[in-house]
């Protein structure tokens, strides 16, 4: 999920404060030139103190931790500076934070990449990749629109952003004077390259809304396929697409099929004819390892003998539409039997059982 970040401290907040005073100027008329003039001047030493005080904390990492040293995340205002360091591209971070001239605690503090933690990880970079030069252009290049000139820049922080940029990033939030909003603008740390953020998320918005309407409309499709009905399709499907080892068990309910290899392995078959191999295996001893012949089994037949079920068990109508019916050769592998179940009723259930050409074996209770 991508996600415009905006971690905004103190210092921004204090900012944020005096946007107050000059937007009701600004709504109030135009400004005096002379009070832009101060604006603009005050904002680009702001730019200098940030960039100064960034400056004494990269000298401060270095004889800290030693030259260049890796880093997950980085984070600079004009009054305090963070990053999350590593020892070794192996070692976890440690956060250390910089203010006043000195290390301070890091208590009931955190500093978080903005990607997964073994992302970030596999993404460290170098102290001297996150040069204030480059900085230094993004922010001449930002006020060179004069909305923007006065603006108040920010936290600048730097780090691996992921999907859909994969690259190590710089971004600025940005207090605008003009109009009071808290924004923020990205760009690539090596090349410069100014990264579209919102278009990201709006793209990545739209891809999940047109997503979600296609699975609704899938669904939609599919929703009154009976896979007891189907059931010969269904292996059919399987063999195909899926499994070719032999079959200890096959589950069978309206809207999904269970497939129970002899090797343990379990797969789901749903009504969209997706199939998915579940992460645990078979562990139960209940069924023969030897499995069954597909061969053995009247697929076809299965809603016939939820029909012989009702009328062997005594059953109400409304008892139909929640019968299943499990296929499966028991653990002494005799001959594999067909089982319907009921499953509308609390455990015991009750359940009419077959041999494989449909002779009733038991009827329960």
């Amino acid at each position: 999920m991508i996600m415009v970040r905006c971690e905004w401290r103190w210092v921004v907040l204090r900012c944020a404060v005096a946007l107050v005073a000059s937007t009701a100027a600004v709504a109030a008329g135009a400004q005096a030139p002379d009070t832009r003039a101060i604006q603009i001047r005050e904002a680009q030493r702001t730019d200098e103190r940030l960039f100064a005080y960034y400056a004494r904390f990269k000298a401060a990492l270095i004889a800290r931790f030693g030259a260049d040293p890796l880093l997950s995340k980085l984070q600079a205002s004009e009054v305090e500076a963070q990053a999350l360091v590593h020892a070794t591209r192996d070692a976890p971070a440690e956060h250390v934070i910089w203010q006043d001239g000195k290390w301070i605690s890091n208590a009931n503090r955190q500093l978080r990449p903005w990607v997964s933690a073994s992302a970030a990880q596999a993404h460290l970079f170098a102290l001297s990749m996150a040069g204030e030069k480059l900085w230094r252009e993004k922010f001449r290049a930002y006020r060179q629109t004069p909305q923007q000139a006065a603006d108040h820049l920010g936290d600048v922080t730097v780090g691996y952003y992921g999907a859909p940029f994969d690259r190590l990033a710089v971004e600025v939030q940005v207090g605008s004077m003009s109009t009071g909003a808290l924004d923020a603008f990205a760009f690539d740390a090596a090349t410069g390259e100014m990264l579209d953020v919102k278009g990201a998320v709006a793209k990545a918005r739209a891809d999940r809304l047109a997503a979600a309407r296609r699975e609704a409309a899938a669904n939609e499709a599919t929703a009154n396929r009976d896979l007891v009905v189907e059931a010969a399709q269904a292996l059919a499907d399987f063999r195909q697409n899926a499994g070719s080892a032999r079959l200890m068990a096959v589950w069978i309910e309206r809207d999904k099929i269970a497939f129970v290899q002899t090797d343990r392995v379990i797969v789901d078959y749903d009504r969209r004819a997706r199939f998915a191999r579940r992460a645990e295996p078979y562990t139960s001893g209940w069924l023969c390892t030897d499995g069954f012949d597909d061969k053995d089994i009247d697929w076809r037949g299965m809603p016939a003998l939820i029909e012989k079920a009702m009328l062997a068990g005594n059953m109400d109508d409304e008892d139909r539409a929640h019968a299943a019916i499990d296929v499966e050769r028991p653990r002494d592998c005799a001959a594999p039997t067909i089982e319907v179940k009921f499953t509308n009723y609390r455990s015991p259930k009750p359940y009419v059982r077959f041999d494989a050409r449909g002779r009733l074996l038991k009827t329960y209770p």
